[in-house]
């Protein structure tokens, strides 16, 4: 490890910034979506709840992840190879974890008195779905085979255009279960549900 520090110009800070990115990339997402979307996304005055769904942290956890892996490719080539371009590579291959952190950031749902708002993965670009236009509403029930228990389980809401929007049942959403569903009903949007399936 020393020999790899000393024949880079800057092994030591690089070796330093790859720990800590490796150390705390399980933590930033967190902390990056929580701080950025809380900022820019998020009204608490209109908005019932706002949730980040997992996608958007595993997208951040990869982008965040990526950069150190390079920064450790970078100190092994340049330990073994003189590579003069070594420095724009490296750069550019760090670039590549943006568009990803970027898709993390913006993907979000949340929903409100106009309906559900999505913003996927592969796109900056907010999407709203309100109530009326909601083809179908599934509530999806599971079963412990262990105690035989059934429990609440997700909400899928089904798009015009046939996208599936699922929502884990968490304490923000039952906060607002009973005003979803009088919504769904008000706009006569067909809702269904499992729970005899689970029972048979």
């Amino acid at each position: 490890m020393s020999k790899l520090i000393a024949k880079t110009e800057k092994g030591p800070s690089l070796l330093v910034w790859m720990i800590i990115l490796f150390i705390s990339s399980p933590i930033t997402p967190f902390l990056l979506l929580g701080l950025i979307q809380d900022s820019f996304y998020h009204d608490r005055r209109s908005q019932w709840f706002f949730i980040a769904p997992p996608s958007a942290y595993i997208a951040s956890l990869i982008g965040m992840v990526w950069i150190p892996i390079v920064l450790l490719l970078h100190l092994i080539i340049r330990n073994k190879y003189e590579f003069k371009k070594m420095k724009w590579v490296t750069l550019l291959l760090i670039s590549l974890s943006i568009p990803i952190l970027l898709g993390g950031i913006t993907n979000y749902y949340y929903f409100d008195e106009k309906g559900v708002h999505y913003n996927s993965l592969n796109t900056l670009r907010e999407k709203t779905n309100e109530w009326s236009s909601l083809q179908e509403v599934k509530i999806v029930y599971s079963k412990n085979e262990a105690t035989n228990a059934i429990h609440l389980n997700e909400y899928q809401f089904i798009t015009e255009d046939k996208k599936v929007i699922t929502v884990p049942i968490r304490a923000e959403f039952k906060a607002y279960e009973n005003l979803i569903l009088k919504k769904l009903k008000e706009n006569n949007v067909k809702v269904t549900d499992n729970f005899a399936e689970q029972n048979e």
